[in-house]
């Protein structure tokens, strides 16, 4: 008799091993039937009773409306988290903020078309905002203020979350871990739970886990990174990723310019005449040719 099927949420992922979340919140460990199925933090997958083992068996991973995918350190694409309603990149005083790493954030949101804001957090370290963070808004971005010491501006971000499932990413040593305790109170024994259910031990360093917030919301604590590259399937795609090199773009001269060396480039016209930060397109050129480097690297022959 075959067990019957039931659909669950994985909420922390261990190669082979996980936890999911039933329809009624209960977490169960998991383990993987077939070596195909890579499920992430996120995914909606089906399940099975084991008549082996206490453990749900997972037999497919449900299609996904987005994920967050990046590439690792030989271009291979990795990926992160799956069915993300917002992705919130966190900042901070300290460490000193880089923001090339933030732009390859939201250039991921903007290509997974999932809105995205940034996090200024330790603002009671230094309620001195950066002029970047500025740019910003003018942008269209949502920048929030917020101390995960004091509490101030949490609510506001509780209230973007929504009843959604946000991821939050960023540098190593931005707080996001003390975020997420002010987030989600239970988030260290809730942890500590899922370490001690995955068989690990430990929470990795390449492991994602998601806390349930009383709103109804879901919050994906990402580990901290040194660098971060979303893996681009078409480097023309890295224009998508900025939105106001893509508004200019409709300017240029030519239809497929890639805003480098082409002439009549609206793009680097507006660079010239102060219109379009400099940083950014700094960023975009870096991104694109980062990214062209890794197709070549791919290339057969």
């Amino acid at each position: 008799m075959t067990a019957e099927s039931r659909e669950g949420l994985v909420i922390a992922s261990y190669g082979r091993r996980g936890v999911l979340s039933d329809a009624n919140g209960i977490q169960h460990r998991y383990v993987l039937k077939g070596r195909k199925l890579r499920p992430v933090c996120g995914d909606l997958v089906n399940w099975q009773k084991s008549d082996q083992s206490e453990d749900a068996l997972v037999t497919a991973v449900l299609a996904r409306k987005n994920a967050l995918v990046r590439a690792d350190a030989r271009g291979r694409p990795e990926t992160l988290a799956a069915n993300l309603n917002c992705l919130a990149v966190v900042l901070a005083p300290q460490p000193t903020p880089d923001f090339f790493i933030a732009d390859r954030y939201l250039c991921a949101a903007e290509i997974l078309d999932v809105p995205a804001v940034l996090v200024w957090n330790k603002s009671d370290i230094d309620a001195m905002v950066p002029a970047e963070l500025s740019a910003y808004e003018e942008l269209g971005y949502r920048v929030l203020r917020c101390s995960a010491a004091t509490g101030n501006g949490v609510s506001e971000l509780v209230s973007v979350i929504g009843d959604g499932t946000a991821m939050l990413v960023g540098q190593s040593g931005v707080g996001k871990s003390s975020l997420i305790n002010r987030l989600a109170p239970n988030a260290a024994v809730a942890t500590g739970k899922l370490s001690d259910a995955s068989r690990e031990g430990k929470h990795t360093t390449t492991a994602s886990f998601m806390h349930m917030l009383t709103t109804g919301g879901r919050l994906i604590d990402s580990p901290g990174v040194r660098d971060f590259a979303p893996s681009i399937d078409d480097v023309k795609d890295v224009q998508t990723g900025f939105v106001e090199i893509r508004k200019l773009a409709h300017g240029c001269r030519f239809g497929d310019c890639q805003h480098l060396r082409e002439p009549d480039c609206a793009v680097k016209q507006a660079v010239e005449s102060g219109r379009l930060d400099a940083r950014r397109y700094a960023s975009y050129k870096r991104l694109r040719n980062s990214a062209a480097q890794l197709k070549d690297q791919q290339s057969p022959g």
